[in-house]
């Protein structure tokens, strides 16, 4: 005995009427895709995004300065300050001059020297701030060695004279002659090597000077003879004759001084 047989015949209504239905919504949609313009092969399916999820990482090189230079600022010259680490002195850093517990943020952030504002103060000679320009023309250290904070700690900070210039950069005195004097095996050393160089400054100058000296006198010579192949040969202008010790009359020519013997007829 089959399925549909043994089935009701109420059932077998609702299951034709569900068949024409199918059967209907078939047409409809195979309709529409006819009726529908048909799409390129070339483009694309579209794909939604969450634009609130995306992060924006400036590839497109559409860069907002003002947020940046104030990351700048923050990361180089915020010097945040210092506080004891510890509750008992005798195992908080001292000052390396007093034994003070109170150092100054700068020296003990930057450049790693445990001393306190009054000791900065009191020794200016070791513990004074030099610019990058004292520091090559007083010392002769180069940019490379300047710029390499392992060897010279320096704290940059925003250009006095001009904000868009480079940051200034300020290095302990102590440290700058102590890396120096071994560089010139001390300063007998700096000093004879300061002074070889402001002789080589000199003769450079002089020999400057010379090449300049030469040039001009090359240039006022061919103007000179240049002006005189223009006005041709020399006319001289004798002045009234004039007896000399011996009794004879002579004619001076007054621009070149050409004396000539003259009788008078």
């Amino acid at each position: 005995m089959s399925l549909i047989s043994s089935l009701t015949e109420e059932q077998r209504a609702r299951t034709e009427l569900n068949k024409q239905q199918a059967l209907e919504r078939l047409r409809a949609k195979r309709k529409a895709e006819e009726l529908a313009p048909k799409k390129a092969k070339w483009i694309k399916p579209f794909y939604e995004y969450d634009l609130s999820r995306l992060e924006d990482t400036k590839g497109g090189f559409i860069v907002d300065e003002s947020s940046t230079e104030d990351k700048k600022e923050k990361k180089s010259y915020l010097i945040e300050p210092y506080f004891p680490p510890s509750l008992e002195n005798q195992e908080n850093p001292k000052c390396k001059e007093c034994q003070s517990i109170d150092l100054d943020p700068v020296f003990f952030s930057v450049f790693h020297i445990n001393l306190c504002a009054n000791c900065k103060d009191k020794y200016p000679d070791k513990y004074s701030l030099i610019t990058k320009t004292e520091a090559k023309e007083d010392y002769l250290l180069t940019d490379p060695e300047l710029k390499d904070p392992d060897l010279l700690p320096h704290w940059s900070k925003p250009n006095p004279h001009k904000s868009t210039w480079n940051d200034m950069m300020l290095y302990v005195r102590e440290q700058v002659e102590e890396y120096a004097f071994k560089k010139w095996d001390g300063p007998e050393g700096l000093d004879a090597e300061y002074e070889r160089r402001q002789n080589q400054k000199k003769e450079k100058k002089d020999l400057k000077f010379k090449k300049k000296l030469a040039d001009l006198r090359r240039r006022t010579l061919t103007s000179n003879k240049e002006r005189k192949r223009q006005e041709g040969p020399h006319k001289h202008k004798f002045s009234s004759p004039v007896e000399n010790e011996d009794g004879i009359s002579v004619q001076t020519c007054s621009e070149c001084n050409l004396s000539v013997e003259s009788e008078e007829l």
